[in-house]
């Protein structure tokens, strides 16, 4: 099983998460375009963005 859709990556600075249409709006965790297997890397996936996002807001 994999989970797709969401916000394009190309629409996201990867270093600050950030939108590079709109300064100061922030994406992360599934709403996210990752195509992933389930059991674990989506919520690794979360995790990370989560964490990059809270560092650089």
């Amino acid at each position: 099983m994999t989970t797709a859709g969401g916000v394009e990556l190309t629409e996201v600075n990867s270093a600050t998460m950030e939108s590079k249409k709109i300064k100061g709006l922030y994406f992360c965790g599934e709403v996210l375009n990752i195509d992933g297997d389930t059991g674990g890397y989506n919520i690794q996936a979360a995790f990370s963005t989560g964490y990059c996002v809270a560092k650089n807001f």
